[in-house]
């Protein structure tokens, strides 16, 4: 794996613990699948830079919501109320 996307893996997987959001949840958010995000995380190779990015993104908002105060998320919600909840957040934040 290149050194760009040894970084970017990283800064998905550490936005994750940051922002106390499990893979399942980062799974159904991206539409990646858990396989995927798992063997990224254990070091497997990325055959897909397009999903990369695309969960990089989504990596740099959940920061950003973190920053910002908007998660992690303190309210037990049922599964498709905090997909959601998690969707409108990554999408009103700006990766700036």
């Amino acid at each position: 794996m290149r050194n760009s996307m040894k970084q970017k893996v990283k800064t998905i997987f550490e936005a994750l613990e940051r922002a106390k959001v499990s893979m399942t949840d980062m799974a159904k958010i991206t539409g990646i699948s858990r396989v995927t995000l798992h063997r990224w995380k254990s070091g497997g190779v990325v055959t897909d830079r397009i999903r990369l990015n695309l969960a990089y993104g989504v990596a740099v908002r959940l920061n950003k919501a973190c920053e910002l105060g908007k998660i992690p998320l303190i309210n037990r919600l049922k599964s498709e109320e905090r997909i959601a909840r998690l969707r409108n957040i990554v999408s009103s934040v700006s990766m700036r």
